[in-house]
């Protein structure tokens, strides 16, 4: 995509993309507005000053048509619903080509993708096939939903540089010519369903990640997928197949992808012996009475859950609830079997008691610290009380991040 096309472009969603987004725009001599449904008052006032004295155009609570139409090109924020945000319905009334972030930055470079996407794993995934991958190559650079956006650092890239990409379903709406080198598919399990109207429209978002690619580029598949046949027939790139080379189906992914790099089998183990985890990501948070307290605020849906259920030892006392999307917590009966007590928070709460009361203990509480300190009470010595939510932060913290340190300062207070 010519660029030059687009002397005015308007950024969607004043987060850390979107800022990232402005810094780019500006950069590239765009002239740049920038349209928030929040109100200014919500954001801290000296950036945006910052931005405005720069000539970035801002309007905060809502989307006008009368704003966008000064637009040629729409770049949405990765939280931005394309299907219902009134900026994007704007942009399609006006006929104003509507992208997201990782689309855009995609046409600034010639570097090569690795994109990784799935219902879970992601971003332990992408950050060990960054590590794995740094052992053979000079440049790799590590973004997406992973918290790094894209565009950040595209116009430091090279055409023999490698891009790591951690990519979801909401970034992969917007799909119009990305195509990456090579591209993963770890699982697939009903998410996001109050952004996807049907789990089959999580699916083909999912599947536009192979939607661009070719013969000479590399699609590597879980081998234990449900959907795998339906799913090769959409490829056209070579296959690789994961499954058990390693103890983790995570490791083993980036085994396959560090392979087409060159990588060995060796350089993989040293990678994966030297991590120590991520933070909200199962993250041993410390020991209070002889109680262990993990913090898994990064689990946002029921599988995240219940692998994090699978992957403690001992008995658990499990901290859960937010804002609910759409999905069906009865999944998790199966794997109750270590859990004492579920105790909830949040908007989901209601939902996940009635699908789960018949199966362990529940009991709802009004806050996140008040359900710490009951599960220090319930749990027993040797016992874990782990945080881990199965639904989205956003009903009572401003990311899933923001809900796992207070979290942690909860259990630090104990």
């Amino acid at each position: 995509m010519n660029i030059d096309n687009f002397k005015k472009v308007c950024v969607v969603g004043w987060g850390k993309s979107g800022i990232s987004l402005c810094n780019l725009l500006l950069e590239l001599k765009k002239e740049v507005f920038l349209s928030e449904a929040a109100e200014r008052g919500k954001f801290h006032p000296y950036l945006i000053d910052k931005f405005i004295r720069r000539g970035v155009n801002f309007e905060f609570g809502g989307h006008s048509e009368n704003f966008i139409k000064e637009a040629q090109l729409v770049i949405l924020s990765p939280g931005v619903d394309a299907a219902t945000s009134l900026a994007a319905i704007h942009a399609r009334k006006l006929a104003i080509p509507c992208v997201g972030e990782v689309e855009f930055s995609f046409w600034l470079t010639k570097a090569r993708f690795v994109a990784i996407t799935g219902t879970n794993g992601k971003t332990t995934t992408t950050f060990l096939t960054y590590r794995a991958l740094k052992t053979k190559r000079k440049n790799v650079f590590l973004g997406g939903n992973i918290g790094i956006p894209v565009s950040s650092f595209i116009r430091r890239t090279r055409p023999k540089d490698t891009i790591v990409l951690e990519i979801s379903s909401f970034q992969l709406e917007t799909i119009m010519e990305f195509r990456p080198y090579v591209a993963c598919l770890l699982n697939l399990e009903p998410n996001h369903l109050d952004r996807h109207p049907t789990f089959k429209d999580y699916y083909e978002a999912k599947m536009n990640i192979f939607r661009n690619q070719t013969a000479q580029d590399w699609a590597i598949l879980n081998k234990q997928l449900s959907l795998r046949s339906s799913i090769e027939k959409r490829i056209r790139s070579k296959i690789i197949y994961f499954s058990n080379e390693f103890p983790n189906e995570d490791f083993s992914c980036v085994y396959r992808v560090a392979s087409v790099f060159g990588a060995s089998k060796a350089d993989c183990l040293n990678v994966f012996a030297n991590f120590r985890g991520l933070p909200h990501r199962l993250q041993f948070v410390r020991k209070v009475n002889g109680v262990n307290f993990i913090n898994d605020s990064k689990s946002t849906n029921p599988s995240a859950t219940m692998w994090a259920l699978k992957n403690i030892k001992g008995n658990i006392v499990l901290i859960a609830g937010g804002k609910d999307k759409g999905v069906d917590y009865t999944t998790l009966e199966q794997h109750l079997r270590k859990v004492k007590k579920v105790n909830l928070i949040g908007q989901a709460a209601d939902k996940i008691k009635k699908a789960l009361e018949p199966c362990v203990p529940i009991e709802v509480f009004p806050s996140l610290e008040a359900a710490v300190s009951a599960s220090l009470k319930d749990a027993d010595k040797g016992d874990t009380v782990a945080f881990s939510p199965m639904c989205s932060s956003f009903d009572m913290f401003s990311s899933y991040m923001d809900r796992g340190r207070r979290f942690m300062a909860a259990v630090n207070k104990l």
